[in-house]
């Protein structure tokens, strides 16, 4: 995919030249360095779903910092229940939907979703402000279509949102693919010449982002983890360490082998990956 294609080779350069180490001297270091609103923009395919023949409305919400906030909700006649879709990092929304389009017109509503900064939403690009852009949205389907189920899919950043938001709004289920803990990520990368600023990247990250306290908080929802072995940014080994520490209802679905930094979104040219994440919707959104 060319959106994470752009985002490896920024990192190798980056890190090439020293600019990473730089980077997370800065103020907001982990936001600037694990969410990419520039990248996002340069880097967007700027799809209309109308285009490929789907049919949409843009909604509005407003996040909890104030700034309007837009998602693109799919909704036909007989839909039950809504799945949460949210990107991952230099991803717009209609990068988010190119990956995910798969979902729509499968018994079940779609909205998808990016965080204030990105695309036209209002705000600056915030890590502290992934959780409540999502509880937004979350809020806006729950009162939408009151009392139906509402699942979440996110992707690497998008993930962790997902497994962060989890109990606390009574999810029916969540789907993973490239997640990743972000308090870690210099460990886990094995990014040696940053272990130095290690520390101030881990402190810059919002506690409700670390992935493994969430997950030992989340307990009671199934959780379908997606994951390609060849993954360059998000580790694999650390998104089976994830996978093995959460006690609670669980799948792990290893994605086809696909080269380079597509591997990071492996389901987008893996058709059974992709009949798995349909069927485990399905069966948690009660279809």
């Amino acid at each position: 995919m060319r959106t994470v294609g752009l985002k490896t080779r920024f990192l190798t350069r980056s890190l090439s030249a020293g600019l990473f180490t730089a980077a997370l001297m800065t103020s907001g270091c982990a936001s600037f360095w694990l969410l990419y609103p520039g990248m996002a923009e340069s880097s967007d395919p700027h799809l209309d779903p109308k285009d490929a023949g789907y049919s949409y409305q843009a909604v509005t919400v407003i996040n909890p910092q104030g700034h309007r906030l837009t998602g693109w909700l799919f909704d036909n006649s007989g839909d039950y229940g809504t799945v949460l879709v949210a990107g991952g990092n230099a991803q717009n929304i209609s990068s988010t939907y190119s990956v995910s389009r798969y979902l729509i017109n499968n018994g079940f509503r779609v909205l998808v979703f990016t965080y204030q900064g990105f695309g036209n939403n209002e705000g600056r690009a915030d890590l502290s402000s992934l959780i409540g852009d999502a509880q937004t949205f979350y809020a806006f389907i729950g009162n939408k279509y009151k009392g139906e189920p509402i699942a979440f899919a996110g992707y690497s950043t998008g993930a962790v949102t997902g497994l962060c938001l989890g109990d606390l709004d009574r999810l029916s289920a969540v789907v993973v693919e490239g997640t990743f803990n972000p308090k870690t990520v210099i460990t886990d990368k094995h990014l040696y010449i940053a272990m130095a600023v290690d520390p101030m990247l881990e402190s810059s990250v919002p506690d409700d982002l670390d992935t493994s306290r969430c997950l030992q908080e989340l307990q009671s929802v199934p959780v379908l983890f997606l994951h390609n072995p060849n993954d360059p940014l998000a580790p694999y080994d650390s998104a089976r360490r994830l996978y093995d520490s959460y006690q609670g209802p669980k799948e792990f679905v290893d994605t086809k082998v696909a080269p380079g930094a597509d591997a990071h979104y492996g389901s987008v040219s893996d058709a059974e990956a992709r009949a798995k994440v349909l069927a485990f919707l399905k069966l948690h959104l009660r279809l």
